[in-house]
């Protein structure tokens, strides 16, 4: 055994004697004190030699205060229960093992508005996550100075995200499983990858921190800011209209127009520079969007043009909440401030019976739609 190894072991050891605290710890502590005590009851201390120059001897102790039988009885059974508990901490140490390897952390990291590969999620993920970490990068960069150039291409990388995590599930009880998501991409990319995570049980989102240029948990503290609605009794009687939702910048009316001519429905935080690194505020955003939905399918909407201005959690937090089964159809589009249409193209998501995701190019003349 090296050096080291000794030194581990001798300090594990004295952490677990003096910082555990399950049962077996302080029958353990409680038995080397008691065989302390009676062996300390029982001691003798003999000298023979010259004292002050005097041949002589000297013989100070309690020997014999405790008898020899109930001495050595006393011991075994300190040695029995010490013995005893140490067996008791191996095998409560060996089933948390056991049920640690069973854990798994499924991180997923969408890139697509930068072409370098920077800081790894996966690098960022706090040691307060336990089980064994499975990385997926979902890369859909197509490397034209931040720009989408063919977004037709980008639809099966992301499907191909959602095969890979179910097979990665498969076999593992979903309590042992947690999957930590966090991306830079298009915000039509990023509503579709919240869409298909959405029944995906424990999942944690994490955001890039441009100030700190870092990934971060959203764990700051909620400020009770939330959407301010407007535009749904303007909107009655409409089968078509637009959701703009403005969390970090603001949805402008001339840029809509651009593309659009529906009855605008408006979602907006009344301050952009409010952070959003609560997820006691993000799931109460969530709740208002769910709600402002239900709404519009209440009075007759049948197809929603989604235009979101947010940072990648908000977004992608919002698409989990979407229902997929009793919301209408939605549309989530591409902003591009140097384009015209401004609003060249977007997603339509899989839900409301749609099984086939597509691409929308508004620069071309697409079909009436048809309930």
């Amino acid at each position: 055994m090296s050096w080291d190894t000794f030194d581990f072991v001798i300090r594990s050891v004295v952490a677990w004697f003096f910082r555990a605290r399950h049962a077996e710890s302080w029958i353990f502590r409680g038995a080397v004190v008691a065989l302390v005590a009676v062996h300390g009851a029982n001691w003798v201390f003999k000298y023979s030699g010259p004292v002050w120059g005097i041949p002589g001897s000297v013989e100070i102790g309690t020997g014999g205060t405790i008898p020899d039988g109930i001495l050595w009885g006393l011991s075994g059974v300190c040695a029995l229960l010490m013995v005893g508990s140490a067996f008791w901490a191996w095998k409560r140490y060996a089933d948390e093992q056991q049920k640690l390897s069973r854990k798994k952390v499924f991180v997923i990291e969408g890139r697509g508005l930068r072409d370098d590969d920077g800081s790894p999620l996966k690098a960022a993920i706090p040691n307060s996550f336990v089980g064994a970490r499975m990385d997926y990068l979902l890369d859909l960069r197509q490397r034209k100075d931040g720009v989408i150039v063919e977004p037709d291409d980008l639809l099966q990388p992301v499907g191909a995200m959602k095969t890979w995590l179910h097979q990665a599930q498969r076999g593992n009880d979903r309590i042992d499983l947690t999957t930590v998501y966090g991306g830079l991409t298009a915000v039509p990319l990023t509503f579709l990858t919240g869409v298909l995570l959405d029944d995906e049980g424990n999942v944690v989102v994490m955001d890039w921190d441009r100030i700190g240029s870092r990934w971060k948990l959203l764990d700051d503290a909620d400020d009770g800011l939330r959407f301010d609605v407007s535009g749904i009794e303007e909107a009655r009687g409409a089968r078509e209209v637009v959701l703009a939702v403005s969390g970090s910048y603001m949805v402008k009316s001339e840029d809509l127009a651009t593309t659009f001519t529906h009855p605008v429905v408006r979602m907006t935080l009344p301050d952009f520079q409010s952070s959003h690194w609560s997820q006691a505020k993000q799931s109460a955003m969530a709740d208002q969007f769910l709600g402002v939905l239900k709404q519009l399918d209440a009075i007759g909407v049948d197809r929603i043009h989604l235009i979101l201005a947010a940072q990648n959690s908000v977004v992608f937090n919002l698409a989990r909440r979407y229902d997929k089964r009793n919301l209408p159809r939605v549309t989530v589009y591409q902003f591009e401030r140097g384009q015209s249409p401004r609003y060249p193209w977007g997603i339509e998501m899989p839900v409301a019976s749609v099984a086939t995701l597509r691409v929308v190019h508004t620069a071309k003349a697409e079909p009436p739609f048809s309930k």
